[in-house]
């Protein structure tokens, strides 16, 4: 569940469905980079395109390729799994839905280059209403693309916090495919139940 947890962070971490969406990577300009994450030490890369209300990340996680999907309107996301033609779709969880609140951006501490982009710096300390917490860094660019992130997110129940950090690299503006956006056709449905096994976890009991 604790990798369950930081896989869904590390996609949704900019998918807020408030009026402030745009500050977290719901940014006002399309774009395409290549995104690497740690979470608690094990780094995984893949390719990010967005576009204003829509979002997809793609990476490798235990020899699969995972696809994940965020439509910031409707505050729900689909992980795709193309090698077995199925998705699994799920709500943004309660922390992740609350980090476009208007507080993030009440404490910039500078202004930095991130992978050669102007970014401007800014201090996370935001607690949700469901009890969990996060606490770190936050780099963002021009158009509200979020091109950096260091924090640590401690769950509701509390327990050791999830370190994650995410950098974009290769970043380009500019026109996406709104194809890229969509289901693919065929894809045959699971339950949300079927999310922690998918992704290593222990199947509930």
């Amino acid at each position: 569940m604790r990798l369950l947890s930081a896989v869904l962070a590390l996609a949704l971490l900019a998918a807020a469905p408030t009026a402030r969406a745009a500050l977290l990577g719901d940014a006002t300009v399309p774009y395409r980079a290549e995104r690497t994450v740690t979470v608690d030490g094990r780094t995984y890369s893949g390719p990010v395109v967005s576009a204003p209300g829509h979002q997809r990340h793609e990476q490798d996680l235990f020899g699969m390729r995972d696809v994940f999907l965020l439509d910031t309107a409707v505050a729900k996301g689909f992980l795709v799994l193309p090698s077995v033609k199925t998705y699994v779709e799920f709500p943004f969880p309660p922390l992740m839905a609350e980090l476009g609140s208007e507080d993030l951006l009440d404490d910039p501490v500078g202004h930095d280059k991130v992978a050669g982009v102007a970014a401007t710096k800014y201090r996370v300390d935001h607690a949700a209403a469901d009890g969990s917490h996060a606490r770190g860094f936050l780099w963002l660019a021009r158009g509200g693309i979020l091109v950096k992130l260091d924090i640590a997110v401690t769950r509701a129940h509390g327990g050791k916090p999830i370190q994650i950090a995410m950098e974009l690299s290769n970043l380009v503006t500019g026109p996406v495919d709104p194809a890229l956006f969509v289901l693919p056709q065929g894809f045959s449905r699971l339950p949300a139940d079927a999310l922690t096994p998918l992704l290593g976890g222990k199947p509930p009991s």
